[in-house]
């Protein structure tokens, strides 16, 4: 048996990071039951309403058909076919020149935010039945192994790093000979952990960092137009400022030195200043850190941040996560889906329908290191309809248990296990297991901006491998 073996990397990973828990927040008396509020403190009304696509999935494990039973999740060119166990990939010439020579394509492995943080084990067995030239396998156009074969099956192993393209994650299978036959079975694709960071990627942050901002330049686009590829926020109401600003109340960023971005009561924005990443996230695990200062207070339960639940059709869905101001003087509150009993209960009352609120006590002027460790999940209890086809998009069946771990100035003040999202929005389009993550102060009335918050060292962790540390935005 032959083996083609690239490098090895390995890495150990984790689930929930259990330091610096403090056992009596959840019992804390302030703590209120569930409760009915938008994205603005109102009923809902005015937010944002844009359809996003369902992204394909992953999982350890990646592929669902490497068998070839059938030629499910496979498309098939150039007279290829899958069935009996074997893939026949009749060649067409070089995979890295044109679409139309993937003679064998697994489209879309997992999103592109996350497979780019990742590296990854190809397991499969080949053999070359007429023609002399080369079998080639590629991410897209990018080859990965290109090796003349033998006519005996034989066993073929290559680890490699997630290719960070835009355009996709699509696994390719083809050749150089154009009529060149091989058959390919057995194939598995499994997620051995954090790709490795080349010499040129002049960072010392962890690949998993998918997004990185300290706002030390304009790390925005244009309002309302798509941001530029990489730690680009969209600028979605209002331009932001900064510390350097002559009118900013605060002059430094976290650290004293530096700047950070300033959201609030300068900006005429009708509803919001708010500046958000469309994608970023998903049901999938990852973290977050971000260092907050409130300069003067939202009033009501004005968001601060939130994470926000994406559905077919809809973004009037019940956030992941929001951070809200308290009435309370000296409050702040993170408002959560808990209740495996609201799952499929659309909500009427905006983007906090239902949820339980953590409370915690700030003080204006102050900075706040926030760590959250989420994964998205109806609970290991739920009992609402087939979940079949979402599982299939997230590469795990949402009917389980999720989490929500949140560190605030390194003390754990959330540690639960069990229902972390809702499933439906307002008209009941179903949630996609995409999550947009948004930054910036809403105001109680139209045209009537109230509230002064800065935001620095925003990170975002995708993958099961993270720590507090790694995401402590105070570092």
């Amino acid at each position: 048996m032959f083996f083609f073996i690239c490098s090895i990397f390995l890495v150990t990973s984790c689930s929930k990071d259990t330091d610096l828990f403090d056992e009596y927040v959840l019992q804390d008396p302030e703590k209120e039951p569930i409760e009915n509020v938008g994205s603005d403190g109102g009923n809902g009304e005015g937010e944002d309403d844009s359809a996003k696509p369902p992204t394909a999935g992953d999982g350890i494990n990646l592929l669902l058909n490497g068998t070839f039973e059938t030629s499910d999740e496979w498309e098939l060119l150039n007279g290829s076919t899958a069935t009996g166990g074997i893939l026949t990939v009749v060649a067409n010439g070089n995979i890295a020149s044109d679409f139309p020579n993937w003679s064998a394509q697994y489209p879309e492995i997992s999103p592109q935010s996350f497979y780019q943080t990742r590296r990854y084990r190809l397991t499969f067995t080949a053999r070359q039945i007429s023609g002399s030239d080369i079998l080639q396998v590629g991410q897209r156009f990018g080859t990965i192994f290109e090796e003349k074969i033998t006519s005996n099956f034989d066993t073929y192993i290559l680890e490699f790093d997630g290719d960070g393209n835009p355009a996709g994650n699509d696994l390719v299978f083809g050749g150089k000979g154009v009529g060149d036959i091989f058959e390919i079975k057995n194939v598995i694709l499994e997620d051995i952990g954090a790709r490795i960071l080349s010499d040129e990627a002049k960072t010392d942050l962890p690949a998993q960092i998918t997004f990185f901002t300290d706002f030390e330049t304009d790390q925005w686009g244009e309002n309302g137009v798509n941001p530029p590829a990489g730690s680009f926020w969209e600028v979605d109401h209002g331009m932001p400022r900064t510390t350097d600003h002559p009118d900013s109340p605060l002059k430094a960023g976290r650290d004293g030195t530096g700047r950070a971005v300033w959201l609030g009561a300068y900006n005429n924005d009708k509803t919001r200043n708010e500046l958000g990443r469309d994608d970023a996230l998903s049901f999938r695990e990852h973290w977050m850190g971000v260092s907050v200062n409130i300069q003067s207070r939202l009033p009501r339960s004005r968001i601060i941040i939130q994470n926000r639940l994406i559905s077919n059709g809809s973004s009037k869905t019940v956030n992941a996560i929001s951070l809200r101001q308290a009435e309370e003087d000296g409050k702040l509150y993170f408002s959560i889906p808990t209740d495996v009993n609201s799952v499929d209960v659309r909500p009427a009352n905006g983007a906090g329908s239902n949820t339980e609120s953590i409370y915690f006590d700030y003080t204006e002027g102050e900075w706040l290191d926030i760590v959250i460790h989420y994964k998205g999940a109806f609970g290991a209890d739920y009992q609402g309809p087939d979940t079949s086809e979402l599982a299939r998009s997230l590469g795990f069946d949402p009917r389980s248990d999720g989490f929500i771990e949140i560190w605030v100035n390194g003390e754990k003040i959330v540690d639960h296990v069990g229902t972390t999202a809702y499933r439906y929005a307002r008209h009941g389009q179903e949630v996609t297991g995409i999550i947009t993550p948004k930054i910036g102060p809403y105001w109680s009335d139209s045209f009537a901006p109230q509230g002064d918050v800065f935001y620095d060292n925003y990170r975002l962790w995708v993958g099961p491998d993270g720590t507090y540390q790694a995401l402590d935005p105070s570092k």
